[in-house]
């Protein structure tokens, strides 16, 4: 027998610890996991930019079916200004999807943020894969008892 609504998104909570770079928050419908893992400053002499990246991972449980759902969202943003002009983007996704992302810079001061707070220094960058949130989160599910409630092409992205 499956473990209860209230078990399973307490087994999902229990994965929380100071050394995770993101989150597990409790919803209505189940867990949020929220993992801001772009957020830098730089300058240089003549030129300066930041890069934000951050991603979303909603698990939603259904009791009567014991099984879940997995809603993905990721957004990454940059801005520049040098000598060779000024630029912007913003991309979004939602959906299942399967991401890594590794991004390393250097800077006469860089300023970045995390979980642990602030930093700052000559060197910036960060390192992400999706699986890191998602996978601690299956394995509790299913030791749960629960099964994974998305389809086919979500299931290959890891879901």
């Amino acid at each position: 027998m499956a473990a209860s609504f209230a078990e399973a998104q307490q087994s999902i909570l229990a994965l929380n610890n100071d050394e995770l770079p993101f989150v597990y928050q409790p919803t209505p419908d189940g867990v949020v996991a929220h993992w801001k893992f772009g957020d830098v400053r730089w300058n240089n002499i003549i030129a300066a930019g930041q890069a934000d990246a951050e991603y979303e991972l909603r698990v939603v449980l259904d009791p009567e079916k014991e099984s879940w759902k997995f809603h993905e969202k990721s957004s990454q943003s940059e801005a520049h200004i040098g000598p060779s002009g000024a630029g912007a983007s913003k991309s979004w996704h939602s959906g299942p999807q399967k991401s890594m992302s590794f991004t390393i810079g250097g800077a006469v001061k860089a300023e970045q943020t995390d979980r642990h707070g602030t930093t700052d220094g000559h060197v910036y960058g960060w390192a992400f894969t999706s699986d890191e949130v998602k996978e601690p989160v299956v394995n509790a599910l299913e030791a749960a008892g629960w099964k994974s409630g998305n389809g086919f092409f979500s299931k290959l992205f890891g879901g």
